[in-house]
């Protein structure tokens, strides 16, 4: 009896419904729906979800994805109390950051009723590059977001960092290039900011 609990203790990972409860808080904690966190990491959302109610075992191979991917402390998802659940704060910042954008441009394509492949055939971004995004596999540059921004008049600031304020009618380039040639305009946007500013 005192061996069989000396193995589980050691073992590289607990029982395996305890990870699915693991997945399931890191998940939380991170913010991350259950699609994005799946596809990030190349499972379907249906078997990530099987996995969270222990109705199916994670495989050594998703928990080392869910660490790379997470950049976890290798020891995860039996990380010490006086360890960090993450390597470099940095680096992890930026890869959630990157599945919170691909979120957003889903949520945006969702609300607009467009296919993928229709939304890269407006943008004039190739449909393998519009995936990357959407599942997180690629970081959305500025220049995809403007892209994104002069097509579809959604703001490349609400893309990259959530800004709900500048979302609709962004005051991107095609904005600005408007104001440049049109006096009236500018007057009348000079009128506004000064009323604010009394």
């Amino acid at each position: 009896m005192s061996n069989r609990k000396s193995a589980t203790k050691d073992s590289e990972y607990p029982i395996r419904s305890d990870i699915g409860k693991k997945i399931r808080m890191l998940r939380k904690k991170l913010n991350l729906s259950v699609p994005v966190l799946a596809n990030s990491i190349g499972y379907s959302p249906s078997h990530l979800i099987r996995i969270e109610h222990g109705d199916s075992e994670p495989t050594p191979e998703m928990i080392d994805l869910l660490i790379k991917s997470l950049n976890l402390n290798n020891k995860w998802p039996n990380v010490p109390p006086d360890e960090s659940l993450f390597l470099d704060s940095a680096s992890f910042h930026s890869d959630i950051d990157s599945l919170h954008v691909g979120e957003r441009l889903v949520q945006f394509r969702k609300e607009r009723g467009l296919l993928q492949k229709e939304m890269a055939a407006l943008v004039g971004i190739s449909l393998p590059n519009i995936i990357a995004v959407e599942y997180g596999r690629r970081k959305m540059t500025m220049r995809f977001a403007k892209k994104v921004e002069d097509a579809c008049d959604v703001s490349a600031s609400w893309l990259l960092y959530g800004d709900e304020l500048s979302k609709d009618n962004p005051c991107g380039d095609k904005m600005i290039e408007y104001l440049r040639k049109s006096p009236e305009a500018r007057k009348a946007v000079k009128l506004m900011m000064d009323r604010e500013d009394n």
